[in-house]
């Protein structure tokens, strides 16, 4: 097991700062995610206004979902006073989404179980399921390779990827003849593995006809977090915020973004240009007004203000005539808030409304719009929790390991043109036709030092030394022909060896944590690969962890 630094997969020169806690960057966050929490956390379960109606709803989604009764322990220890809430999430990939999802939900169960020790507290770890983006495209596929091949396997839900209105995508309920075409493309791209009629086993007992996606998710990640086995490793909590009963807890947030928007347009302005100004980048650029709503077709629809410059302006539906004055569209979220939902930035502000968050186990890109909007917590009224980068792994398998051995290389080494490595390590050496011509001429000069001699002797011999110079160049270029095959064939080795290697770390070009489906380890290692890999890495989110299977 080794490290590397974050520069050397790409990190965001924010990323960078925040896992150095370097000051100029802690200035734009609520708390030092390498510090003690016990701030955090007394100020996280101070302001917890709704415990016993949020565990109530939990209990009943975990329970639908297949919890046991450890899982249903850690949502009535929500209950107490106490207690709060290490938080993650991510949204509704096929199959789990990529390596990265099943990283940040353990990433949950480690720190909550540090921040207990810490703290005295009890802390449990929840996983948010964003089932209310609409993004499909972005989930719609999952990720396979096999030697030098990437493979997918998708979900066809009926509508064009670039659809300009969808349904929330945890609603999309799970039809029989696409989803046979969906397991169909998974038999041909999950690779062979010893244990690859598990990996099968378990996609089809979450994916079945008839549930959502967001169902399917969430069966699918509790069985690969399982029950978390290991000397570190504790349960995990499921969490989907598209419920009736969570928005209408969380409607003072949804009420005060539908009256104040241009106010929370101005701070992420302003926060934004702090940022740049400070030599980081601005993560995300959202629409003006924080909200979308589902309209009586199921679409989740943004919602634009017709006039930017004013608070008091008409709204729209984007791709509809639908048309609401500032007064009929308040009214209308402070009655129907379960109709309404957040956009990027007020997702967190009503998820730290619903839970005692303490921290929050982000991604890179996460941990970076976080920066942005850390002055909208403080205008809302809400605590801003520590944001603490997730573990990042790349997980090498032996042959690959054994390649990267070979040719004296490092994972970063693979992550663009193999070109280079490939002219050093096979093209590069001996010169084989040169070599070659060497030889003929050597073999000449000898020939015609032995025919001078053959016309001394008597000239009877000049045929015999004739055929002898043509049997040498003969067995010449005999030798010159088996060699340039074997040498092709060595090349060919190399880039061979290369490109499984590329493809297994950076599939598609990408990070391999960031594009390779959760169940091509499966199949490789068995179901609980992930518990086993995430107790034996150090706690160290400030690195990316290489670990040998």
């Amino acid at each position: 097991m080794t490290t590397l630094p974050p520069a050397a997969i790409g990190a965001s020169a924010l990323v960078r700062a925040l896992g150095e806690s370097r000051p100029d960057v802690l200035a734009f966050y609520a708390h030092d995610p390498a510090g003690p929490l016990a701030d955090a956390a007394r100020i996280a379960a101070d302001h917890a206004q709704h415990r016993e109606a949020v565990a109530d709803v939990l209990a009943e989604q975990n329970a639908a979902w297949g919890a046991d009764e450890a899982t249903l322990a850690l949502v009535d220890r929500l209950r107490d006073p106490a207690s709060v809430a290490v938080v993650s999430g991510q949204q509704l990939g096929l199959f789990a989404g990529p390596l990265y999802t099943v990283y940040k939900a353990l990433t949950a169960v480690r720190l909550a179980a540090r921040v207990e020790a810490e703290t005295g507290r009890p802390a449990v770890p929840v996983f948010w399921l964003a089932d209310e983006d609409h993004d499909f495209e972005e989930v719609h596929a999952a990720v396979f390779t096999d030697d030098e091949q990437v493979r997918t396997a998708a979900y066809d839900d009926g509508l064009a990827l670039d659809a300009p209105a969808r349904p929330p995508v945890g609603r999309i309920v799970l039809d029989a003849a696409r989803l046979a075409q969906t397991f169909a493309e998974l038999e041909r791209a999950l690779p062979a593995g010893p244990v690859r009629a598990d990996a099968l086993a378990l996609a089809r007992d979450a994916y079945r006809p008839g549930r959502t996606m967001r169902d399917a998710f969430a069966v699918l990640l509790r069985a690969l977090v399982g029950a978390c086995p290991g000397p570190r490793s504790r349960g995990l909590v499921l969490m989907s915020a598209d419920d009736a009963r969570l928005k209408r807890l969380a409607a003072p947030v949804l009420i005060r973004e539908a009256a104040q928007w241009r106010e929370t347009a101005q701070i992420l302005d302003d926060r934004s240009a702090a940022l740049v100004a400070a030599g980081f980048h601005a993560q995300i650029a959202p629409s003006p007004l924080g909200l979308f709503w589902i309209d009586d077709d199921g679409l989740r629809r943004p919602v634009d203000p017709l006039d930017v410059g004013d608070t008091e302006s008409d709204v729209t539906l984007r791709g509809t005539d639908v048309r609401w004055t500032a007064a009929e569209w308040r009214a209308r979220v402070a009655a129907h808030p379960e109709r309404v939902s957040p956009n990027v930035v007020l997702r967190p502000l009503v998820q730290d409304t619903l839970l005692p968050t303490v921290a929050y186990v982000a991604g890179p890109g996460e941990a970076a719009y976080y920066a942005q909007i850390a002055p909208v917590y403080a205008a809302f009224g809400v605590p801003m929790p520590a944001i603490v980068p997730r573990l990042s792994l790349t997980l090498v398998e032996p042959g690959v390991r054994r390649t990267l051995g070979r040719y004296g290389l490092d994972v970063p080494d693979l992550r663009g043109d193999l070109n280079p490595h490939w002219s050093r390590l096979a093209l590069a050496g001996t010169d084989v036709p040169a070599a070659f011509a060497d030889a003929r001429r050597d073999a000449d000069a000898l020939t015609a030092r032995l025919d001078a001699l053959a016309a001394d002797v008597g000239g009877s011999l000049a045929g015999a030394s004739g055929a002898m110079q043509a049997a040498i160049r003969k067995a010449i270029d005999r030798m010159e022909s088996k060699t340039v095959r074997v040498e092709r064939r060595r090349h060919d080795d190399v880039r061979a060896r290369l490109a499984r290697a590329q493809t297994a770390l950076w599939p598609g070009g990408t990070l391999q944590e960031r594009a390779l489906a959760p169940l091509q380890l499966v199949a490789l290692h068995g179901p609980d690969v992930f518990t086993r890999v995430i107790d034996a890495v150090p706690f160290d989110p400030t690195v990316h962890h290489v670990v040998d299977l």
